[in-house]
């Protein structure tokens, strides 16, 4: 009776307790996205009023044709999201995490400031991916599905900002 009680254990812990094997456990999902920090120097005074608002810009072409119409348009993505509170102003460096729907892929990667009450037409790129103290060329962000990128830091020296891509659409950033 008692060979028969350790044959049915073995069997069962054998046969019943394992239904996967020796697979991996699946993988957690990752909400998409990317972050860094964004670094600051030389911020614009007097007037400190001139400084209305600082916002995250992804693009997915570089250059973009037209900066206001691609944002209405849902062909570039802000952080953080319009009608949200802003980036904090006067700050030296934040951290920050650009949630995305899905893997996708940025060709330009702004810091925009707004320098005027106009919302649509008083922005200027002052830092991009890929450049310091306005030296450098765009680096694209790419986030592969499931993933978060991190390390996409960007440098904004207010009296030094990259150069605006050479096209008249560009007004709305470029003043």
């Amino acid at each position: 009776m008692r060979t028969i009680l350790v044959l049915a254990i073995i069997f069962c812990v054998t046969f019943c307790g394992c239904t996967h094997g020796l697979e991996p456990a699946p993988a957690p999902e990752v909400q998409p996205g990317f972050g860094g920090t964004v670094y600051f120097s030389n911020w614009p005074h007097p007037p400190a009023d001139s400084v209305y608002d600082i916002r995250i810009v992804a693009f997915y072409k570089y250059p973009p044709l037209n900066i206001i119409n691609e944002v209405l348009t849902g062909q570039a993505k802000i952080y953080p999201p319009i009608g949200g509170a802003a980036l904090p102003l006067f700050v030296d460096s934040l951290s920050y995490i650009f949630d995305l729907d899905s893997s996708s892929t940025f060709q330009y990667v702004v810091i925009a400031m707004q320098y005027g009450s106009n919302t649509f037409v008083d922005w200027k790129v002052v830092g991009a991916y890929g450049y310091l103290n306005g030296v450098g060329s765009p680096e694209g962000v790419v986030v592969p599905e499931n993933t978060f990128a991190n390390g996409i830091n960007i440098y904004v020296n207010f009296k030094n900002p990259p150069p605006t891509p050479g096209n008249s659409s560009f007004a709305a950033f470029s003043k």
